[in-house]
């Protein structure tokens, strides 16, 4: 056997373009990790701290100026279930926004696509959003009355679909805010829009009609009702519409990837 036939036989098999994606996205994941924490990854902890602080600084708000929950003996409890999925819409739309501005010198490699960075940050803001989803649950149920949820897997459910709201929702500016930068600072600006129509602050079954099927065009207060709806027992669920909350951010998402795939094919 000649050395050109032992080569060819130690040569490793192409990777696949799945392989090379997966390996794309784990590398940002661990260079987001490592330049977010710091040397010593002491900073990571600001990433899961920082929704927890805003969580409980709202709270500690409500409590007192002794806000009374519409629903149920415990404000903590109903407050609480509330802030959440905007705390997580919040940080993990808002992070990903910024995304390929914190992340753009990448784009000089021939590997790294625009979505690999997207898709990298919504993995790792996903996971801090269901350590979070945790400690709070663990917080609820040490501070309240009697943390009793009517369905678990509703409540788990609405957590995934925040996360999913939030992603989609942050995907299609992320890309909107790539084309004009200043999109980044008026997406912040519409966040506290968001908090006063998403229902943290009002009973929305509590509007009349026809205006609480308007309030109930936002994405985020179905994030809101269905968390509630699946905590308490005999919620209303007039205003409450899955399938459209899934859809909304089905296609933000949509319309995310057909725009980063003519991006791709402008440059």
């Amino acid at each position: 056997m000649d050395a050109k036939e032992m080569t060819e036989a130690r040569r490793r098999p192409a990777a696949s373009a799945l392989a090379i994606n997966l390996a794309v996205i784990n590398a940002i994941v661990l260079r987001d990790i490592r330049v977010r924490s710091g040397p010593y990854y002491t900073g990571f902890l600001m990433i899961l701290l920082m929704p927890l602080a805003h969580l409980v600084a709202l709270l500690t708000i409500y409590h007192i100026f002794k806000r009374l929950a519409p629903v149920g003996n415990d404000q903590i409890v109903y407050f609480g279930l509330s802030i959440l999925p905007f705390v997580i819409f919040l940080y993990l739309s808002r992070r990903i926004v910024i995304a390929l501005q914190e992340n753009r010198p990448l784009l000089f490699f021939n590997r790294v696509k625009v979505f690999d960075i997207i898709f990298a940050r919504g993995v790792l803001e996903a996971v801090s959003c269901v350590i979070v989803f945790i400690f709070v649950i663990f917080i609820l149920d040490i501070f309240s009355d009697g943390f009793k949820p009517r369905d678990w897997a509703g409540i788990l459910f609405a957590l995934f679909a925040a996360i999913y709201f939030g992603f989609s929702f942050g995907v299609i500016n992320s890309l909107i805010a790539q084309i004009f930068p200043f999109w980044a600072t008026v997406y912040n600006l519409t966040m506290p829009l968001m908090w006063v129509s998403s229902g943290v602050i009002f009973f929305p079954s509590n509007i009349p009609e026809p205006y609480n099927y308007w309030i109930a065009l936002n994405p985020l207060l179905q994030c809101v009702e269905w968390i509630r709806y699946s905590y308490y027992e005999n919620y209303p669920d007039r205003i409450l519409n899955v399938s459209y909350l899934l859809s909304f951010s089905t296609a933000c998402l949509a319309f995310g990837l057909i725009g980063e795939r003519l991006s791709r094919r402008i440059r």
